[in-house]
């Protein structure tokens, strides 16, 4: 038995089960003898300093020949990225919505009942005709909704992927019953559209975010995320329940792969880029939809890594890591925020005024629709149990701030809130201010003055440029850790189309694993396999370039299957191409309290790689399991985490060459069980059994990955001595060194050398995305602000101390100082 634990983002709970062993003799690379600790794709100092080689004990990386590779034409987003900042502040410039006479007018007619109407949101299962596949709108349990409970959103499928004919007749119901009522005023529907119209057949779609944060390119996140609000509101839905804004710092969650990553700049760009390309600068447009910020606060720190649990994050550390990409798409002007359903140092979040008014509005200045979560009110009393009863639960949350509920299966909040603003417990003045957000919203949409179907066509939903975009992100996604030089010194990828190739693992063939959660159905299971399309699996991909290459199931994602015939066809082949990885799920479904990779996957990762024949891993996985010693038996290691449709031919493409892979890890990968810590620890957690500092050792770190090129990073400078508080020039060159045309991702990290509480390693501060041709240089000049060398001290205010400090850039450092007599205090709290 093997003593497991999970911490959250540091430390995590207990669980137990065996371990298949790893061989006893991995077979090594290059005929080196195999590593003693499991394979490193970067080796820091102390500090985290240096530049990322192979792994496996490879020192360098070796470009393939160029003649292996035949590149397809580049995607259609192709600007260049030279400073991530520079791209945050430009893109979070938009127009100040103009107040809306109308809004008002309106209040001022509507009864109470009326008024809590617009703050009551149902699913469509409550409205829905179930005598019939697909379910579509029942008009009289609508006509009840709309004129007894004046509701005014609605959201959600009922199991169900709908055409968008099928979402036109839908919402135009919706729509035209609602206009029918006294006051006219239209319903608003929400939909979770979180990588593409995933519940619109035949659209698009595109990576997780956890895939989208690899490609380091916000601009193409931009252009996705229009894609995606075009293709909702061509069938009627102006508001989307996206992106989420959650830190990923704890592996184990379920919903890790929604998120953006680790870090807190990248994960602020990135939900930017999503706001601005959902929302645009004009809401009624008819081809932009309403953002949705999730899950405001803390939501993605549960401490035992399991969904909708308990998280005990301090002050500190919530405005460090938490709040900062909130308060990027509120600066950006986010639509709506969508509240935490679980509790922070035990306070419900739906019932903190704290956050929900303190933090939210009075400080961070947020002025649009706060929404609950599903059912989120009533499990203030039913499992948090800090209320006695719903009638409480609607009181402690609206009083806090909640502006509208997902009720989401009855009106029981409609005739609660009702009841208590006539008992004067909750004030009139407050429902009235949540309404009037509510209908602003609907003013900024354009839904005053016309359906939300009305600018878009169902024809463009459809259009291949949408999944050329598609294929294009899947492709930038995907992450090279690891290609081997065999004897002869050259690298195993890119494979031959001419090698006989023998792919196994039930990733390989697995719809499910590429698109994860929130394709179809709520998990991407059940009728999900309906819908989804056919020939675009791994195996797909791999045969669409070798129609020779076998397969062999050899395991299920939690069963052995055939070893023995997986065994023999790798023993048959040239190479083995081996797909493994996590099936469907997402939130509380899809928690677990064991990180590894499944037991049956591993044997079959350990039983052709004893076979002698070259190995290719892949992963497909929406958060990284644990491979342990097992990974030492792949000659190469691709992380291709959910690209969705897609994603079958980009990740042939990156195996046979015809793609050259730019995708960078957002996150760190563990190599064992007690190994989830972020890539901006502080030192502490890098040391050793011997008090050295090799503690920190994952599988991978954050950033790591390469292609098929290699790069030179020269120049870096930046100015020995600068005045607290003003603007440090950091300039750097990089050049492609290699035979062939590639990007490069230039991340750029600053490390604080004392601070006045513990400071991290690193941390990233700007980045850039590039793309060279062989031969061609190009020098980059980051503009370092004061909040770039800021941190979160014990009194949870942001400052910049003065000191020494340094830059590092790949394997290039350079130090200076900030002088001045005291802390430059950027933000104070105001609650």
């Amino acid at each position: 038995m093997r003593l497991c634990f999970l911490a959250f983002a540091l430390v995590l709970t207990s669980c137990g089960g065996a371990r298949v062993p790893a061989p006893e003799a991995p077979r090594p690379a290059s005929g080196e003898p195999a590593p003693d600790t499991p394979a490193q794709i970067q080796t820091p100092s102390a500090a985290g300093n240096t530049a990322p080689g192979l792994a496996s004990g490879d020192s360098t990386r070796v470009a393939p020949d160029a003649s292996r590779l035949s590149l397809a034409p580049r995607g259609p987003v192709q600007t260049d990225l030279a400073d991530s900042q520079v791209y945050l502040r430009e893109a979070s410039v938009h127009p100040a919505p103009e107040a809306d006479p109308r809004v008002d007018a309106l209040l001022g007619q509507m009864t109470l009942e009326e008024k809590v109407g617009q703050m009551t949101q149902i699913t469509l299962e409550v409205i829905a005709d179930k005598r019939q596949r697909p379910y579509m709108v029942d008009r009289a349990k609508l006509r009840r909704a709309v004129e007894d409970f004046h509701v005014g959103s609605v959201l959600n499928v009922v199991d169900e992927a709908y055409t968008v004919d099928e979402w036109r007749e839908i919402t135009g119901v919706v729509d035209s019953l609602s206009r029918a009522s006294r006051l006219g005023v239209p319903v608003l529907y929400g939909i979770d559209a979180v990588h593409g119209a995933n519940y619109t057949r035949g659209a698009a779609l595109v990576p997780q975010n956890i895939g989208l944060a690899a490609t380091f390119n916000p601009a193409l996140v931009q252009e996705a995320a229009a894609v995606t609000a075009r293709d909702i509101r061509a069938g009627g839905l102006p508001w989307d329940f996206a992106p989420v804004l959650d830190i990923g710092r704890h592996v184990a969650w379920s919903r890790f792969y929604e998120t953006f990553g680790e870090d807190v700049h990248l994960a602020s760009v990135m939900g930017v880029a999503q706001v601005r390309g959902l929302e645009g600068d004009d809401l009624a447009s008819g081809v932009r939809a309403a953002a949705t910020g999730k899950h405001f606060l803390g939501y993605s720190g549960p401490r035992t890594g399991r969904d909708r649990s308990s998280a005990f994050i301090t002050e500190r550390e919530l405005r460090e890591y938490y709040v900062p990409p909130f308060q990027a798409a509120i600066d950006a002007g986010v639509a709506t925020i969508m509240i935490n359903s679980g509790d922070i140092n035990g306070v419900p979040v739906h019932a903190s005024h704290d956050l929900l008014t303190g933090l939210l509005r009075d400080e961070m200045g947020f002025e649009g629709v706060a929404v609950t979560d599903w059912e989120d009110i009533k499990k203030l009393a039913t499992l948090h149990r800090v209320a006695e009863n719903e009638r409480e639960a609607t009181k402690m949350a609206v009083l806090a701030g909640v502006d509208l509920s997902m009720v989401p299966n009855d009106f029981s909040f409609h005739t609660t809130l009702v009841s208590l603003v006539r008992d004067g417990e909750v004030p009139l003045a407050r429902i009235d201010q949540a309404v009037r957000r509510i209908l602003t919203l609907k003013s900024r949409l354009g839904l005053l003055d016309a359906p939300a179907a009305t600018g878009s066509t169902p024809e463009a939903v459809t259009a291949p440029a949408s999944r050329a975009l598609a294929l294009q992100a899947a492709r930038e996604s995907i992450t090279l850790l690891r290609n081997r030089p065999d004897a002869s010194g050259a690298p195993l990828l890119p494979l031959s189309p001419e090698a006989n190739v023998f792919v196994t693992g039930p990733a390989a063939t697995s719809m499910r694993a590429l698109n994860n959660g929130w394709t179809y159905t709520w998990q991407g299971d059940g009728r999900a396999d309906l819908y989804m399309p056919e020939g675009r699996t791994v195996l797909d991909g791999i045969r669409a370039i070798a129609p020779e290459a076998t397969y062999e199931p050899g395991a299920g994602f939690d069963g052995s299957l055939d070893l023995e015939a997986a065994a023999s066809g790798a023993r048959a082949a040239d190479v083995a191409v081996v797909v493994l990885g996590e099936e469907s799920y997402a939130e509380v479904p899809g928690s677990v309290t064991d990180m590894w990779l499944p037991d049956a996957q591993l044997a079959l990762l350990d039983a052709v790689a004893a076979t002698g024949t070259p190995v290719v891993l892949v992963l497909v996985e929406g958060r990284p399991r644990i491979l342990g010693e097992h990974e030492a038996g792949a000659d190469a290691l691709v992380m291709a985490y959910n690209p969705s449709h897609e994603g079958g031919q980009a990740i042939a493409e990156v195996l046979f060459g015809r793609v050259n892979p730019s995708g960078r890890l957002p996150f760190t990968y563990p190599s064992g069980p007690n190994m989830l810590v972020a890539y901006d620890r502080t030192l502490s957690d890098d040391v050793d059994t011997s008090y050295g500092f090799t503690g920190f050792q994952p599988l991978a770190r954050f950033g790591d990955g390469f292609g098929y090129t290699t790069f030179a990073t020269s120049g870096l400078t930046v100015a020995p001595e600068a005045e607290i508080g003003e603007p440090l020039a950091v300039t750097v060159t990089v050049q492609n060194t290699g035979a062939v045309a590639g990007h490069e991702v230039v991340l750029l990290y600053v490390s604080d050398t004392v601070a006045s509480v513990a400071p991290a390693t690193e941390r990233l501060a700007r980045f850039a995305k590039v793309y060279l041709e062989p031969g061609e240089s190009r020098t980059l000049t980051f503009s370092l602000d004061p909040a770039a060398l800021s941190f979160v001290d014990a009194r949870g205010r942001r400052l910049v101390e003065p000191g020494a400090f340094s830059v590092r850039v790949a394997d290039q450092t350079a130090e200076f100082v900030l002088t001045g007599d005291a802390p430059l205090v950027l933000s104070t709290p105001a609650r």
